[in-house]
Order: C-alpha cells, then structure tokens, then sequence
C-alpha cells in the first residue's frame, strides 16, 4: 500500500464515520399528532456526501415549559406564545452542499452543527426560529476561507442550497428558500400533484453566494454577484387527510432524467396509502430501477393523517 492509498483510505473511514454520526436518530424526527414524517439521504458515493437532513424535535431538544415559566416571569408574552406553538410543531432542515466529495461531507458537518447551534440562540432570543438565523448562515458561509480551502472546487466552496421548514399539527407548513428544488405537495383528493402559486415559492440565491444588501457589514463585501434582499418566509397548507408534502435534493429530481416528476407521481399515487417510510422507500426504489445515481440525493417525506 502506497502512502497515497493510506491517505485516501483513512479519509474514507473518516468521511464514512461522519456520515453515521450525521443521520438523525429516530428520536430526532419530530413526533406531531396527525403528522407522519420520514426522510433519506443516498449519498452518490455510498459513503458520505454534501447532503444534509437535520430535525429539530422542538418538545425533545428543548425544555419548552420551563422556558414559558421563565418568559411568563419576565412579561415577555410574545415569546411565551412562540413557545407554546413549538409544543405541535417540528422542524425540518434539507440542504445539498455543492459536490459529493468526502471534503463536502465535512462541509455539511460545519453547516450541521452551525445551524443547531443558531437554533439554541434564537429560541433563547426569540423562543422561535427567525429568519435571522439564515442571514448570519449565509454571511458566516460567504466569508469562510475555511469552506473554500476544503471545496474540491474552491469556485463552489460557499454553494449550499438549503430549504428550513415548519410543520405543524393543522398541516401548514413555513419555510425559508435558498436556491432549493421547490416542494412538491401531493394531493389525496385530486390523486396528483398540486400546482402551487409562485408567491407562495419565494426563493433565494444559495447561502453563500450574495450578501444581505442591508447588513451591517455589507461594505466588507463586493460580490460580483450583488447583494440579496432580506429573506422572507413562505407558507403551504396539507388541506386534507392524506396530503403529502415532500422535499428533496436536485439529485432525486434532475430535469435531465428519465425519473421524472410525472414517474413520482405516479409511485406516489400508487403508495399513498402507506405511511411516510413507506413511501420515500417505494420512490427511492422506482428510481433505482428507472436510472443510475449520478448525485447525492435526499427525500423528506411528511404526511398529513
């Protein structure tokens, strides 16, 4: 064994490591009545990619009620009813980091452990999750020479689309858009796919490509690419009983393959009876049997009961 092939051998474990230590536990995925959720990551490599899914399990991760006693206490009534909501809400992050390289799966370990952290902070700020969060992501992100110096391509080193959003119990579902593949919902009723109003998919450039044009440090960054506007979030709606909201990554969904969003359907109208595993295992399946996996790719399945 050349010292060559040890390197790459010991990166390899490394990266494989990292991969197990990144998927989510089964405690982790949010447990809300009349909700059912279930989501993959496949990386192209069968090891460890840039693909990312992360839950916050707000009743699990936080200690909700003691927060409210503290918030009653300082009057602070805004947060205490954030919190209360928290109570039949859960939080779903899917991001793909630009590449499939082992490097790029230590660069959604960063992007891992940034978010939860940021999380921490905003519930101890605001008791919820704010669109603050992204904006010191996508700025920490855009500077990090550390990213950039692990990137394959250093040209992609801050290319991250990521998609952060809320379910809760009524079905309705917030969320924040960086450059990510839209979400699709499933409609039980009209046995399809529903078109969704474009105002209701607002997206943004992927984190770590444009500055916030308002942002107190803007000065400090010229971008060729300009600046961004501040993010705002979104909002769909699981009508009625067996609707299914699904995210993903562009590796699930590529334009250019013959798995495509009218095969899905299909598969997914075949199996909508099933429960949310159930169904991401029956499309992952139809895809392999259709094409070959030229990516990492993730499926986050959420269904309303």
């Amino acid at each position: 064994m050349t010292k060559h092939d040890g390197l790459d051998q010991e990166l390899r474990m490394g990266a494989q490591y990292t991969a197990q230590h990144l998927t989510p536990a089964p405690g982790a995925i949010p447990r809300i009545q009349g909700i059912d959720i279930y989501g993959t990551t496949v990386p192209f490599n069968g090891v460890a990619g840039g693909d990312l899914i992360t839950y916050i399990n707000f009743q699990e991760r936080f200690d909700l009620d003691a927060r409210i006693r503290s918030a009653t206490r300082q009057g602070q009534d805004g947060i205490v009813q954030a919190l209360q909501k928290l109570k039949r809400t859960g939080g779903i992050l899917v991001a793909d980091v630009a590449g499939h390289e082992f490097t790029d799966a230590m660069r959604a370990l960063m992007l891992h452990q940034v978010f939860h952290t940021a999380a921490l902070y905003e519930m101890d700020l605001n008791g919820e999750i704010t669109v603050r969060l992204f904006e010191q992501i996508n700025t920490r992100f855009l500077k990090s020479m550390t990213l950039r110096n692990l990137a394959a391509d250093r040209d992609l080193a801050s290319f991250i689309t990521l998609i952060y959003g809320e379910i809760s119990y009524t079905g309705r579902f917030q969320f924040v858009s960086m450059g990510h593949p839209p979400p699709l919902v499933f409609s039980r009723e009209y046995n399809r796919f529903v078109e969704i109003s474009q105002d209701r998919l607002v997206s943004y450039p992927p984190i770590g490509l444009q500055p916030s044009e308002d942002h107190a440090d803007v000065g400090h960054y010229e971008r060729a690419l300009g600046y961004k506007k501040r993010y705002t979030v979104n909002e769909l709606n699981l009508m009625g009983q067996g609707d299914i909201l699904f995210l993903y990554t562009d590796g699930l969904l590529d334009p250019f393959s013959s798995f495509s969003q009218e095969r899905m359907e299909l598969t997914v109208s075949r199996t909508k009876n099933a429960n949310a595993k159930e169904i991401c295992e029956a499309i992952l399946d139809d895809r392999r049997m259709i094409v070959e996996q030229t990516d990492d790719l993730s499926l986050v399945v959420i269904k309303r009961g």
